[in-house]
């Protein structure tokens, strides 16, 4: 059992520090596009998603490394921002992970998709056309690899929250 532990908590350290700069771009584009989308309650919408789970990746984090990796403690109202924002990181990386899973299923929806982003962009050079499908195989999977990680990384969250309660301190 000791060593199931300590290999939970090793990876749970991993997926920490591989979430924290796609937490850090997030929590840009989250920003850039709350200040461009003050009048479109849709692309509100989207910038709260982003917005929470970069706030997700960053204070969980601040846990992983304050608490499990320096053994320090930590306030209670971290605990209460990882748990707020890990709800919404749930539905964010069930999205990619159902989003993958749609497109592979269905390769109509993918080519129709392929197809507009192609009519939107008229000027581009044939090579760079050509490169579109690719384009766009390629990000699916990456959505594919950072929703499990981000799936797996939000389990062990709310796991260690629950069981080292003595991390957190009342001040």
């Amino acid at each position: 059992m000791h060593f199931y532990s300590m290999f939970i908590t090793t990876l749970y350290k991993v997926l920490s520090f591989i979430l924290l700069p796609i937490g850090a771009l997030l929590g840009l584009v989250g920003i850039f596009s709350l200040l461009s989308s003050l009048g479109n309650p849709y692309g509100l919408l989207s910038s709260f998603l982003l917005l929470c789970t970069g706030i997700y990746i960053f204070t969980s984090f601040l846990f992983a490394y304050n608490g499990i990796i320096q053994k320090k403690t930590c306030k209670p109202s971290l605990k209460d921002w990882i748990k707020v924002n890990s709800y919404v990181s749930l539905f964010v990386s069930s999205s990619c992970i159902i989003d993958f899973i749609t497109l592979k299923l269905k390769p109509s929806m993918l080519q129709d998709f392929t197809n507009q982003a192609l009519s939107m962009k008229k000027g581009l050079p044939p090579e760079a056309m050509a490169m579109m499908p690719q384009l766009i195989n390629s990000v699916l999977y990456f959505l594919l690899v950072f929703g499990v990680i981000l799936f797996v990384h939000i389990s062990l969250s709310l796991t260690f929250i629950k069981t080292r309660t003595e991390i957190f301190t009342k001040e």
